[in-house]
């Protein structure tokens, strides 16, 4: 499985997982299911593994947190950040973490555009604008830590 330095939130059950999936309509692939189970999410350690290139735009940026269910931590709680943004995913997606410059990974979980993304919704990157502000990663929740250690 998967093995990353982070500072975990409290550890999904089958049950919870399922209650998010009915929420927001999405079937969550079988290796972030196992990823929320064994951890729950977490604050990731700040060091050189945690960064992520984007190979598209030759920018990188920095993994801060990955979402949890925890109630008790709002901002690290992907149903919070769903309904903040509302209307704006694309269909089959949620929103599974942030960096530090305060864009984030959404992680599209069916059909040609299947993968991990990084969404600059704040426009910080120069080629970001309202037409295209979405980078590719990774294939898969697990490959994206490969790209960690790249």
């Amino acid at each position: 499985m998967i093995e990353m330095k982070i500072k975990s939130f409290k550890k999904l059950t089958d049950e919870q997982i399922k209650k998010i999936e009915n929420r927001i309509h999405v079937k969550l692939p079988e290796d972030y299911r196992e990823f929320l189970k064994s951890t729950g999410g977490g604050v990731v350690e700040k060091d050189e593994t945690n960064r992520i290139m984007l190979k598209t735009i030759g920018r990188e940026i920095v993994l801060d947190v990955l979402y949890g269910d925890d109630e008790n931590n709002e901002s690290g709680n992907i149903m919070f950040w769903m309904k903040q943004f509302e209307g704006e995913m694309l269909e089959n997606s949620i929103i599974i973490g942030d960096d530090l410059f305060q864009g984030f990974l959404v992680m599209v979980c069916d059909g040609v555009n299947k993968g991990i993304y990084y969404w600059d919704d704040s426009y910080n990157f120069e080629s970001s604008n309202d037409e295209n502000n979405m980078y590719w990663i990774a294939d898969s929740f697990e490959q994206l830590f490969k790209h960690l250690t790249e």
